[in-house]
Order: C-alpha cells, then sequence, then structure tokens
C-alpha cells in the first residue's frame, strides 16, 4: 500500500500535534488554592486575599496584607516588593524595590532553589526563563526546558535583559547576573538559620501568584512531617548520638594562592536538623566554618568523629578523598568515621551534566532532608534498611542516580515532596551493640567542641551559628565557575 505522507511531512505533523498537546495541557494547569485569579476594575476596594500566609519560622521576610494589594518585605537585604491585584489602582506606598501586578503571568528564575520553589507550588507554567539551566536536576523543569521555557543567554547581556523584560517578575539572589531591576525581586532563603525557615519561603513565592493556600498547605504538612521525625529520633536515639561533620577539601590552586586547605562547616540550619535527626554536631569553637592549613590539624579535629559528609567538589570517590585528607593507608587510620565506613557525599542525585540535587528540594522540603539525615545517623531506623534520597556512602561505593527528561511523568503538576510520611513509618530503637554504634559515645549533648590552635587554622569563622550563604550562591553559579572556586565557596 502507498503510503500518502511524506517523512518530512510526518515529522511537521508530529511536531504540530506535540505543541498542541502542550498547549492544551499548560491550559487545563488547576487553578485549585489560588485566589483572586482575575484582574478587577480599578475601583475595587473589597478583600480580595481572605487566605493569608503567615510566617511561623522564617526570619528573612514579612507579608502585610491590604485589600487590593500585599507588601511583600526582605528583611536580609531591605527590599520591598509591592504586589497590587491586576487592574487594581497601583497603590501609594513609600520606599518600594518594585511594583509586581498578581497574580504572576509570566516569571523567571535564576537560582535553582526559585525555580524548585515555583514548581512546588505548581506554577511552573508562568514560568518563561531558566537561569543555570544544564545543571538543572529536576526531570520536569528539564523537560519543560527542551521547548516551553527559554535558558537566560548570560553571555549576552542585551540578550538577557530583553528576556528579563518579558517578565512580570524575575527572582534572583542578591549579586546575580540580572541586568535589568524594574521587576527584580531578590530570595535569600539561603540565608535562614533553621531547614524549617528555609522551607517556609513558600510562603514568600506564593505571594506573588495568589497561591496563599497552596503555600500554607504544603509547608504546614512539611512542618507536621518534620516534627514527627524529629520527636521520633529524639525518643529512640537521645542517648545514643553518632558525631557528624561536614567537611571540604579544596586543592591548590591559582584561585587560592596555591594552597590547598580543609574546613569543617557549622552552619546554623546543619546544626539544628544534625540534632533532630539524633545526632551531634561537631562544632569547631561555635564558629560558622573553620579552614585548617595542613590535613593532619584538619583529621586531628575529626578524632572523635563518627560520620563524615564531604561537601568538596574534588573528592568523588572514596580513594580520592582519603587521598585528599591525607590518609595513606585507611587501615591504619584510627577514626571511627574510616574504620565503620561512614563517609557521605550529598551528591546521589544528580544531571547528566553534573548538577547536583542537593542544591535544589532539600532547600523546599525540610522534613525530606531530615529524613535523609537520620537515615546517616541511624542507618537501621527503618526495619528493612532506609535507602537515601540525596546522600550516598562513599566508602560502599553507592551509585549516582542521573535523572533526565525522560523520568518526568506530567511537567505541571505541583513538585512532589520526596519525603516518607512519618506516622507511618515504625521508629527501629538503638541497638548499642550494633556495629553502627560500636565506637559511638552514649551522650545526650548537642554537638562535639573542639578547640581549634590558631597556629593550625587560616580563619576560624566570621559568626557564630552563620549560613552556608556561599554554598546556597552555587545555584546561580555552577556552571559558570572554575571547580576550585566552587570548592572554596561550598562551605563557607
Amino acid at each position: 500500500m502507498k503510503l500518502w505522507y511524506s517523512t518530512t511531512s510526518l515529522a511537521a505533523l508530529l511536531a504540530l500535534l506535540n505543541a498542541g498537546a502542550m498547549a492544551a495541557t499548560n491550559d487545563t494547569v488547576s487553578t485549585a488554592g489560588l485566589q483572586s485569579t482575575q484582574c478587577v476594575s480599578s475601583t475595587e476596594s473589597t478583600d480580595l486575599y481572605p487566605t493569608k500566609s503567615k510566617v511561623k519560622y522564617a526570619t528573612g521576610f514579612s507579608i502585610a496584607y491590604h485589600n487590593t494589594y500585599k507588601v511583600v518585605e526582605n528583611r536580609s537585604t531591605n527590599n520591598t516588593y509591592v504586589l497590587y491585584q491586576c487592574g487594581s489602582t497601583k497603590p501609594t506606598v513609600k520606599n518600594v524595590s518594585a511594583f509586581i501586578p498578581v497574580p504572576v503571568k509570566s516569571s523567571a528564575a535564576w537560582a535553582t532553589t526559585a525555580a524548585i520553589f515555583l514548581e512546588a507550588l505548581g506554577v511552573q507554567n508562568t514560568v518563561k526563563n531558566l537561569g543555570t539551566a544544564p545543571s538543572l536536576v529536576s526531570a520536569c523543569l528539564q523537560e519543560l526546558l527542551k521547548d516551553v521555557i527559554e535558558p537566560f543567554n548570560d553571555s549576552n547581556s542585551t540578550d538577557t535583559d530583553h528576556q528579563e523584560q518579558k517578565n512580570d517578575v524575575v527572582f534572583n539572589m542578591p549579586g546575580g547576573q540580572d541586568t535589568n531591576t524594574t521587576n527584580t525581586v531578590y530570595s535569600t532563603e539561603y540565608l535562614e538559620t533553621s531547614a524549617l525557615g528555609r522551607s517556609e519561603w513558600v510562603k514568600f513565592f506564593g505571594a506573588f501568584f495568589n497561591a496563599e493556600e497552596r503555600a500554607n498547605k504544603l509547608f504546614d504538612s512539611i512542618d507536621a512531617n518534620y516534627q514527627c521525625f524529629a520527636t521520633k529520633a529524639e525518643k529512640e536515639y537521645d542517648d545514643i548520638r553518632p558525631v557528624i561533620a561536614w567537611t571540604s577539601y579544596a586543592g591548590p590552586t591559582q584561585f587560592n594562592n596555591n594552597t590547598a586547605y580543609w574546613q569543617i562547616s557549622f552552619a546554623s540550619y546543619k546544626y539544628d536538623i544534625v540534632r533532630d535527626a539524633g545526632a551531634r554536631m561537631l562544632n569547631t569553637t561555635g564558629k560558622q566554618s573553620t579552614m585548617f592549613s595542613t590535613s593532619p590539624a584538619f583529621l586531628r579535629a575529626l578524632r572523635d568523629v563518627d560520620i563524615v559528609i564531604d561537601e568538596s567538589f574534588v573528592s568523588y570517590n572514596y580513594s580520592t578523598l582519603l587521598k585528599n585528607y591525607g590518609i595513606a593507608d585507611p587501615k591504619q587510620a584510627n577514626y571511627s568515621w574510616v574504620a565503620t565506613g561512614r563517609v557521605f557525599r550529598p551528591d546521589r542525585i544528580q544531571s547528566t551534566s553534573g548538577g547536583l540535587g542537593w542544591f535544589e528540594a532539600p532547600v523546599a522540603f525540610a522534613d525530606a532532608l531530615l529524613q535523609d539525615l537520620i537515615g546517616v545517623a541511624h542507618p537501621k531506623f527503618v526495619k528493612d534498611g532506609y535507602k537515601h534520597i540525596w546522600f550516598r556512602n562513599l566508602a560502599k561505593s553507592d551509585p549516582v542516580t542521573v535523572v533526565t527528561a525522560g523520568d518526568c511523568t506530567d511537567m505541571y503538576a505541583p513538585r512532589k515532596n520526596p519525603a516518607g510520611s512519618c506516622q507511618l513509618i515504625d521508629f527501629q530503637s538503638a541497638n548499642p551493640s550494633d556495629s553502627d554504634y560500636s565506637d559511638v559515645e552514649q551522650s545526650r549533648t548537642h554537638d562535639l567542641v573542639y578547640d581549634v590552635s590558631k597556629s593550625e587554622v587560616i580563619n576560624d569563622g566570621s559568626s557564630s551559628h552563620s549560613n552556608d550563604s556561599a554554598a546556597a550562591r552555587l545555584t546561580t553559579s555552577l556552571v559558570a565557575g572554575a571547580l576550585a572556586v566552587l570548592s572554596a565557596l561550598a562551605m563557607l
């Protein structure tokens, strides 16, 4: 039988059908959980926002509601944004960084964390441009980047400016790559001192889309699940808390005067979540981070540590990590974390280009992060063993999971929380005779303090209980920066 169509016409037809399917999906995106989705008249004076978001943990932003507009403040950057209902009269408010009509119909995000918050809210149908596109791990954002979302052209400022001006709002971090300021909104969730405070920024983003109901419902579920995990971990493991150290290594390069250094992080959100996971934190004199000038000094600080979580960008396998840390023969090394093989990296989930899921979903889903950390501290807390989300054990050669666009099942559905339901998990009690606890000192204290010698360190941090702000900024620079610079920034 003779076919009536050519290969070319078939390809064109399939492309047309694919585009039509995408358009149809986009047009049928659910409006459930959204309020005041339509524009109003200039004389509108009733309360358009009966559902309001109240901030519980976050300290970096606030939202004040009025009948036809909201005032959103980023307290960390001292920026004020007035979000007024489209069609209504623009309110008179002083010292405003940007007036944004809501609900936002078109948006852009430079940072991966902002993109994940938008996906968690289910408003990715509004996203027109994304930065750091190659490093994005989200399967559905990868799928949308094929035909729907356009990556920012950060190599051409003219193109970038044009792309930004097409959007109602552009979410960025201070010091980011935006060239247009009239619709730029800064988000600084990475400056929060608690994991729940970081996740609560979903309310900040929700306000721009009149998605308060969605934001409140999502965060309340994260909060409740987090508290459940923390309560159960405290009950079962309060008297047997392994010590965790967050570490990194930077090799000698032109960016650090050809001088290697080793680092231990003590960021506040890590301290809190380690405590809530039923573990203890290695604290080097109570500072944000400590940089050691020699590996022997660094290893002395790790002598009583049970678990190491390595965040450097150069230690991709166990043998390389040991070499970088200055351990020539692990059989001769007198360290619990080496003897028991409890050495982890938060790089289990990656994109094909090596972008890390660690810089995306853990910020938005604090309960999933806590669950994963409990699995690091107490691997048998679930009866049949725990499978990690972001952490992988280097000593056991845990594999990396590469996420592709093919893993997306519904590109316009809200991002699913990867956490399990704590209520359904029967926590297993700790067995002190188990090999996982063979060298763990039974203690209820919340951290292990190591007093470093000034002669051993390059610096001992800037302020007590601060944050990994530089690590958060990696979400905007993973593609553009050199690996050496990224390694240096990762744990500041």
